[in-house]
């Protein structure tokens, strides 16, 4: 890994090491044979025998390709396919499998939502962390429990120094940062504004260092974030934001003129009093002698038609106790309530009611 050029909040400079944190496994997995494994790239097919090759040599029909793999096996290369690859380097091909050596590679800026935009050359930025200008300490130190929720962390580095000044350097720095519970954001360039580039064209990040003190012994690292999470808007003002962004800006549309006020509609006039009065719903003398030239109905029908003219009887004339009952009082009510029910004028006959004296018949009383 580079030396990084590091200064201190008193501005005082060192040049020291960033190594990489390497992580001991505990598990350790090995063959039949007892013996650790090792990675190896292995050559899976070659350019000639690709399926997009194939097909072309096939004509573009699949069916014709799949006989020619049938008949002589033209997916593989027995002599190459299965060779340790040693020593390779990338390289980038075109739509034809060739080889080429000038390319143009072009940046997609995108924003929080995902929509695209600038379009620019890939700029390739020299690396900056052992420049003549310091890593410097911004000032501005961030908890380490609301770091690890706005930050997303893809990387750290480990701050070692290089001989006994440098480890003083670096021990106040770790001792500093413990005692605070904190991280602290450093930055290339003047201010400290710029990220930190470890080589040229590589991504930047942005550095935030963490110390850890044990006695004499310390522990700084550098933890590198390019991604910050940030709460989202609210739904109408990201719809807005994405909306404004897809569409493509509309052209100007013209002012249209206020149209002018419209006078109030007359309020409607209520239609005429139909003169006519309504009718009255028809009784049952009314219903019998409307029906009176139909054929006589079956017994069971006579019967039904009996019992509800009957029960229509009994009803008008409880309505007909109420109302006198309003109008006279309790004991006109009480000697109406009391009348037997008169003989059905069809069948002859009423509801059975125990024999009584003759009573004289209660006068009313006069109204005040």
């Amino acid at each position: 890994m580079p030396n990084i050029n590091l200064r201190d909040k008193r501005n005082r400079d060192a040049l020291v090491r960033a190594d990489g944190i390497a992580q001991t496994s505990i598990v350790r997995y090995v063959d039949q044979k007892g013996e650790q494994p090792k990675l190896r790239h292995v050559l899976r097919a070659t350019a000639e025998h690709t399926y997009e090759k194939l097909r072309a040599d096939a004509g573009g029909d699949d069916a014709v390709l799949a006989a020619n793999l049938v008949k002589s096996d033209s997916d593989t290369d027995l002599e190459r396919v299965g060779m340790f690859l040693t020593d390779t380097s990338r390289v980038y091909v075109n739509t034809n499998g060739e080889i080429v050596y000038q390319i143009q590679q072009t940046e997609i800026v995108r924003d929080a939502f995902g929509v695209e935009k600038e379009r620019r050359p890939r700029r390739r930025l020299d690396p900056n962390v052992e420049s003549e200008i310091p890593i410097t300490w911004t000032g501005r130190m961030i908890k380490k429990a609301e770091a690890i929720r706005r930050f997303v962390f893809s990387g750290k580095l480990q701050i070692v120094h290089v001989n006994g000044l440098t480890y003083d350097f670096l021990y106040g720095m770790a001792k500093e940062l413990a005692e605070a519970d904190s991280l602290m954001l450093i930055g290339a360039g003047k201010g400290g504004k710029e990220p930190l580039i470890f080589r040229r064209g590589a991504t930047p990040f942005r550095g935030f260092l963490e110390g850890r003190v044990d006695g004499d012994k310390y522990i700084l690292l550098l933890h590198l974030s390019k991604l910050e999470l940030k709460r989202p808007a609210e739904a109408p003002a990201i719809n807005a934001v994405v909306a404004e962004a897809v569409q493509p800006a509309a052209a100007a549309v013209a002012p249209q003129p206020t149209p002018p006020a419209r006078e109030p509609l007359p309020a409607p006039v209520a239609p005429p009093a139909d003169p006519t009065p309504a009718k009255k719903a028809p009784s049952v003398a009314d219903v019998l002698a409307a029906t009176a030239h139909v054929a006589t109905p079956d017994a069971p029908v006579k019967a039904d038609i009996e019992d509800t003219v009957a029960a229509a009887k009994i009803k008008k004339t409880r309505k007909v106790a109420a109302k006198v009952a309003d109008a006279t009082g309790a004991d006109a009510m009480a000697t109406l309530a009391s009348a037997p029910p008169q003989p059905s004028p069809i069948r002859g006959e009423g509801v059975a009611a125990k024999p009584r004296a003759n009573k004289p018949k209660a006068q009313p009383e006069a109204k005040p």
